[in-house]
């Protein structure tokens, strides 16, 4: 089981990305991915794709989302990047927009990251933990919270 310091490195965090739309804002969170050789760019249509067809079911709480797609052979290795945004986006979520901080996940299979999922899960809720994603200026300090608690 992987936990969430093994599919998220502090490179793949990235602070006041700017992004004229939802669809930017997974391109831009995906392409960290992309850089790192984790994902190919097909990836990143995936997961685009999903929200068109699905909605804005990514955003899984005030101000967050977490662009993903199904397992499949464009997923090199299971990772995770997480960019905030220099301005908030809507992504037609009613309850949940704008969204300040997008997270892009990808896995290999359906189970090996369930624990890193949990992780993340517990971090983000604690309200300290989403104002300080919300407002740090600071990688370190970031990625020191979600990885290290």
């Amino acid at each position: 089981m992987l936990m969430l310091k093994d599919i998220l490195d502090r490179e793949a965090i990235q602070l006041q990305v700017k992004a004229a739309d939802w669809e930017e804002a997974v391109e831009k969170a995906g392409a960290i991915l992309v850089n790192q050789g984790k994902v190919k760019h097909v990836y990143i249509e995936n997961m685009i794709q999903a929200i068109k067809d699905l909605g804005p079911y990514i955003v899984i709480m005030p101000g967050i989302a977490f662009a993903h797609a199904r397992p499949d052979a464009s997923v090199v290795e299971t990772c995770m990047s997480m960019i905030t945004l220099a301005h908030p986006v809507k992504s037609g979520s009613k309850q949940n927009d704008p969204v300040h901080v997008v997270f892009a996940f990808a896995a290999r299979d359906g189970e090996e990251h369930l624990k890193a999922l949990q992780d993340l899960a517990k971090f983000l809720s604690a309200e300290k933990n989403i104002r300080l994603l919300m407002n740090s200026n600071n990688i370190d300090e970031i990625y020191e919270r979600i990885v290290c608690k």
